[in-house]
């Protein structure tokens, strides 16, 4: 239970030995003795116990140890929770050691954890290459000791587990560097480019010669339409004209009396006369001016004739 077997201990490193109880048991300080041998063998090397409910409380700096073991000494009494493991992570230096013990059930209860449990919290306190985790071997004297435990089932079983901090300290940051290939820019006829380009001293010459709105119509967009030919149809194109529900054309007159409507003008709905704000889109008074109610539209010779 307190052997080292599967320990790698190199001289001149920093070793954290984490123990758990009410005392430390009578082992203790052979675990201690073995390791600091072997540490303090090259230049620097030095082991530092500490209580594993302390562990937090002490505030080691970060990076400080170079390997940490827990639960070698008094096992049957170590847990290890999420903030320990986090603060482990936090003490080791990048690429540290950790080599931790604890009882473990099958199914997980009790208060026990499962071994895939134990693996799953190492996971989450930032551990990597996590070991599988291997059954410790107990002797008669040990199993003993843990079948008198009123609180441990019958087929609880000893794990050791082993994990590995980042190369990383934790919540250092990185650049990354990614490939990035610009799209090449598209090829653009020179030509086509200067038809489009205009420059303020263009707009500032006095030789431009500018086109006259005017010289875009031809004779026929002169013409005025016949007012015949802007009679909405209300047939839709049928041999037989049928006026619509609500006919404003005077089409409906006219198919009533049998001959032409009268020339006068209805509104629909009775607005027509306060002007082209109040028109709809096939308004008969649509472009004339506004006028009195009932009155009869009477427009001036100015008015008649075209702007010369």
């Amino acid at each position: 239970m307190s052997s080292l077997d599967g320990i790698t201990l190199t001289p001149g490193s920093t070793v954290l030995l984490l123990w758990a109880g009410d005392q430390m048991s009578a082992n203790m300080q052979d675990v201690a003795t073995s390791i600091s041998e072997q540490v303090r063998s090259g230049s620097g090397g030095r082991i530092q116990l500490e209580h594993i409910d302390r562990l937090v409380m002490s505030s080691h700096p970060s990076s400080s140890f170079d390997l940490v073991i827990s639960g070698l000494v008094n096992p049957f009494q170590t847990q290890h929770t999420t903030e320990i493991l986090g603060e482990l992570c936090r003490v080791l230096k990048p690429k540290g050691r950790l080599y931790a013990q604890e009882l473990a059930l099958p199914s997980g209860q009790n208060g026990r954890k499962s071994k895939d449990q134990l693996m799953s919290l190492l996971k989450l306190s930032g551990f990597v290459d996590i070991a599988d985790a291997r059954e410790v071997p107990l002797n008669d004297d040990e199993k003993q000791e843990l079948k008198q435990s009123s609180d441990t089932a019958s087929d609880v079983v000893l794990y050791r587990l082993g994990a590995q901090k980042p190369a990383y300290e934790v919540g250092s940051s990185s650049q990354l560097k990614l490939p990035f290939k610009p799209k090449p820019k598209p090829k653009v006829d020179d030509n086509v480019a200067k038809v489009w380009s205009l420059n303020s001293s263009d707009l500032m010459d006095a030789d431009v010669d500018l086109v006259n709105e005017d010289d875009l119509l031809d004779e026929d967009d002169l013409k005025k339409p016949d007012p015949a030919s802007l009679k909405v149809d209300c047939g839709g194109g049928a041999k037989k004209k049928k006026a619509c529900k609500n006919c404003t054309c005077g089409l409906a007159e006219e198919l009533d009396s049998g001959k032409k409507a009268d020339t006068t003008k209805t509104s629909a709905c009775g607005n027509c006369y306060l002007g082209d704000a109040f028109r709809c889109a096939s308004c008969p008074y649509l472009g004339m001016p506004a006028f009195k109610s009932g009155e009869k539209i009477a427009l001036s010779n100015r008015q008649l004739k075209a702007d010369a």
